[in-house]
């Protein structure tokens, strides 16, 4: 399989799924893909699903027992039904050797993952009204595999004019949960989109786990829009790389604005605490006052109050909180 590797990437294109048609449905299957020692795996999809249409993403490992060395694979293990016209729903379940919860696949205690198999599942009332799979993408996630400590890196002065959007002007009945769908927002008007908040949180909206915030599903409503989009266990490179091409990114952290609270990373002028928070970053600024993150934090508490610098060292803390996940989407070629 001729892959293109992206650090914890990796990305397949429709061309190089095995296509097995059946009455009402198609069923597409990765080869088996190698990945050595991961801990975790985020598959996302970019696809267009029109009416009377949508896909099931699933996935199998093949895993190694730490004790004995004997090796299995899992069973299949599903992302929920996907669709922008249906009640799209995260499918959480577990087996012995690993788990998803709403978005993210894990390995169990007491097993390693050593390769993975996709299996992507095309339902349709009318041939004419298949979904249309464009690319797939696998991040993993390794034990320190984006560490600081030793890591050589230079930071660049730049910064990319994304629109500011407050979560907290919005419709007040879901305001308090729409950091992901609203940072999204930012991010997708800035490549040329005139999106509402709202209209971009319901369709992202994961109708079984009852909340805007699912990963997988965000990233899959930009690709539906013909976007470049993925899920992405990154890290200073990645966020050098992403704000060297001119491109902003959106992360998730865990921090707090309050200095005394020794759960989260403290980040001063945050708006917030908060256990899980997605936010888009913008910029790198280097001075000698010091370094800095520029960031849209859709938690201000209006759309002057979103743009705010966080000292570097305290971003990454908040970042590497949460395993340092960013969403990434790009204007097709």
């Amino acid at each position: 399989m001729s892959n293109k590797y992206l650090n914890s990437m990796i990305f397949i294109n429709k061309k190089k799924l095995k296509v097995i048609k059946e009455e009402n449905n198609e069923m597409y299957l990765s080869k088996v893909i190698k990945i050595d020692d991961f801990k975790k795996i985020i598959v996302s999809w970019n696809a267009v699903t029109p009416l009377n249409s949508y896909i099931v993403v699933q996935a199998r490992v093949f895993v190694q027992n730490k004790k004995d060395k004997k090796k299995k694979w899992s069973e299949w293990m599903s992302w929920g039904k996907w669709g922008t016209n249906i009640k799209r729903g995260s499918e959480s379940s577990k087996c012995d050797e690993v788990r998803i919860d709403v978005d993210t696949l894990s390995i169990n205690e007491g097993y390693s993952g050593k390769a993975i198999e996709l299996k992507i599942i095309s339902y349709y009332d009318n041939k004419g009204f298949a979904a249309d799979i464009r690319e797939v993408a696998i991040t993993y996630y390794k034990e320190n595999n984006n560490d600081l400590k030793n890591k050589k890196y230079e930071l660049i002065n730049k910064l990319i004019e994304t629109p500011c959007i407050s979560q907290m002007k919005r419709d007040e009945k879901i305001a308090h949960k729409i950091c992901s769908p609203t940072s999204l927002t930012m991010l997708l008007n800035r490549l040329g989109e005139n999106l509402k908040v709202e209209d971009v949180a319901y369709s992202c909206f994961d109708y079984n786990y009852n909340e805007f915030g699912n990963w997988t599903y965000n990233v899959a409503y930009a690709g539906s829009l013909g976007y470049k989009a993925y899920v992405e266990y990154g890290g200073i490179d990645s966020l050098i790389r992403e704000i060297s091409n001119g491109n902003s990114i959106e992360v998730s952290v865990k921090y707090t604005n309050d200095i005394n609270n020794k759960e989260y990373p403290y980040i001063e002028n945050a708006p917030l605490t908060t256990s899980g928070h997605l936010i888009v970053v913008c910029g790198i600024e280097v001075s000698n006052n010091g370094k800095w993150v520029i960031v849209n934090d859709p938690a201000g508490k209006d759309d002057e109050s979103v743009r705010l610098k966080y000292k570097f060292e305290d971003f990454m803390k908040a970042w590497q909180r949460s395993n340092y996940i960013m969403y990434v989407i790009y204007k097709q070629d």
